[in-house]
């Protein structure tokens, strides 16, 4: 994660501005120089030993461990989300919005994946994890890639205390080590009220017809202490959708305009948003996944 901010910083790796703008206010944090936030060692060693029990289940890395296959922009956010952290009381995370704007076949669904495994085993016991996409088909994408990682990593089968690490049923995936489930929710209007989620993901989230799935799933952690929501999504065709929202609102916190510190985005929209036919630099500023 570090390496990856650094190159981007250094230009080493060419990245749209706002990727920079918000890796060279985390090295800052990561250098030490933050009166306010650190990074704690002990949650990276932690998610580094869980990693590297992982198994990739599909693709070019398939049955290499996720340590090995990770891309560095995917080091970067699950470090940089899951370990930064209040330097005066290190139980507090300090990002609570986690926004990752990038292109089609980037790894996204496969970086969703791995950050709720992780989280079945960092966040509190009888935790509760939900994924809002437009459709059915869509949310059930993250669940059968969380189920293929899970299958395809022996230490996460077999037995914990005479009962099965995981339950994987129709509807949810409970971890019966900690007691943390995760349920994938289709969109509807007026029904996703009433969730207590302390981690939440809205996939596709340009898709959606309107805001109230993101604001339906904020308003249930109102009472969560490390609350986290994770807005991903590529472009959509149209100008006014929930996403656009969120990226504007970010751009305006990198650029100092809003004061918000629990905000971390990756925005892979390039500089020059035109010459993609005969330059090739857009299309690298858009898909880290293809630089690596």
């Amino acid at each position: 994660a570090y390496i990856y901010a650094k190159s981007v910083v250094n230009e080493d790796v060419n990245a749209p501005k706002f990727v920079k703008m918000q890796c060279k206010e985390w090295l800052k944090i990561a250098n030490g120089r933050d009166k306010t936030y650190m990074i704690d060692d002990k949650k990276i060693v932690v998610i580094n030993q869980l990693l590297q029990l992982f198994v990739m289940a599909k693709g070019l890395k398939a049955n290499q461990t996720v340590y090995q296959a990770l891309a560095g922009f995917q080091w970067l956010f699950i470090i940089a989300v899951l370990c930064t952290v209040e330097r005066y009381n290190p139980e507090k995370r300090r990002y609570e919005n986690a926004i990752l704007e990038i292109c089609r076949k980037n790894g996204k669904t496969f970086l969703v994946a791995v950050l709720f495994i992780l989280l079945f085993f960092i966040e509190p016991k009888f935790s509760k994890f939900y994924s809002v996409a437009p459709d059915g088909s869509l949310s059930r994408e993250i669940k059968t890639a969380i189920e293929e990682m899970i299958k395809s990593s022996p230490a996460l089968l077999g037995k914990a205390n005479g009962r099965e690490k995981f339950k994987m049923l129709r509807d949810y995936i409970h971890c019966n080590i900690t007691d943390n489930r995760y349920i994938p929710l289709n969109y509807s209007t007026g029904r996703l009220d009433g969730k207590l989620p302390s981690v939440f993901l809205v996939d596709e989230t340009g898709a959606l017809p309107n805001t109230y799935a993101i604001e339906a799933m904020r308003s249930g952690q109102l009472t969560i202490l490390n609350k986290l929501g994770f807005i991903i999504s590529t472009k959509y065709p149209t100008i006014s959708n929930p996403f656009e929202d969120e990226v504007e609102y970010a751009k305006r916190v990198l650029n100092g305009a809003v004061d918000d510190d629990k905000v971390f985005a990756l925005l892979y929209e390039p500089d020059d948003t035109k010459g993609w036919a005969n330059n090739d630099a857009v299309l690298e500023q858009a898909n880290p996944l293809a630089l690596e």
